[in-house]
């Protein structure tokens, strides 16, 4: 059993897809730490990611997902994982430094940390680093005020996991944020920047706009967000809501 386990959810980007990929495993093999495992979950409608992983001679787990909904893609890859650690990572995505893998188990020799999240920073579409950021939990995190980046940016102990929420798109990550702390309390933070989340038109936050139809009031600023998913959250944690209080907090 290998100490981490990279969690891949691949889809379908057209020409990109492979070139994107590629670039993620080559960020992969370039690591210092190299005991890990990769499960990728193809969400793809054809085998152009297959292809890829076959230039690799990484321990490979592949699944070919059949289904159309990207949380459940996640959770396939989730399932399949069977290190100590996992690391999710988005196919479009890249680890930005060659001992980002030995920084985030290194944090793990801490016996108190069950999940963690990186900085991280924007790969822009010419393909250079920018916007570097340290993650924070923020108030109102749960309802789309995520200061805490993708799933790309976050690992946590296998025994430790929960499942991604299928019911949602827009807040998927932040409402399994939520449960993580809810089950484990609150995350590890390494300041570094270890991750790049690709900046792309065809991202979740970058199609979400034409999916905002309210507003999310704060005293820090108000931001835009999905009514329809606000009300399902708000329905699931009632008792959040009206007192929003975790249980590490005095």
């Amino acid at each position: 059993m290998s100490e981490i386990s990279i969690a891949i959810p691949a889809h379908d980007r057209g020409e990109n897809g492979p070139k994107w990929m590629r670039e993620l495993l080559d960020s992969l093999k370039q690591q210092t730490f190299q005991d890990f495992d990769v499960v990728v979950s193809d969400q793809s409608r054809n085998d152009n990611i297959m292809d890829v992983c076959k230039e690799y001679d990484f321990d490979f787990t592949y699944v070919k997902y059949q289904g159309s909904v990207p949380c459940e893609n996640i959770n396939v890859a989730l399932t399949e994982c069977t290190g100590r650690i996992i690391k999710i990572m988005f196919s479009d995505d890249v680890l930005v430094t060659n001992t980002a893998l030995e920084k985030i188990h290194d944090e793990y020799e801490d016996p108190e940390c069950k999940w963690l999240f990186t900085g991280f920073c924007a790969l822009n579409k010419d393909g250079c680093y920018e916007n570097a950021k340290q993650a924070r939990w923020a108030d109102k995190t749960l309802e789309g005020n995520n200061h805490l980046s993708s799933p790309s940016v976050v690992s946590f102990l296998n025994e430790c996991k929960e499942e991604f929420d299928v019911n949602l798109k827009l807040l998927l990550d932040v409402d399994f944020y939520h449960r993580m702390r809810m089950k484990n309390g609150m995350p590890n933070i390494i300041p570094n920047t270890l991750v790049a989340n690709r900046d792309h038109d065809d991202r979740i936050s970058s199609q979400a706009t034409s999916q905002y139809d309210c507003v999310v009031e704060h005293p820090e600023g108000n931001w835009m967000m999905n009514s329809k998913e606000l009300h399902y959250v708000h329905q699931k944690y009632p008792e959040f809501m009206i007192n929003p209080k975790y249980p590490d907090e005095n």
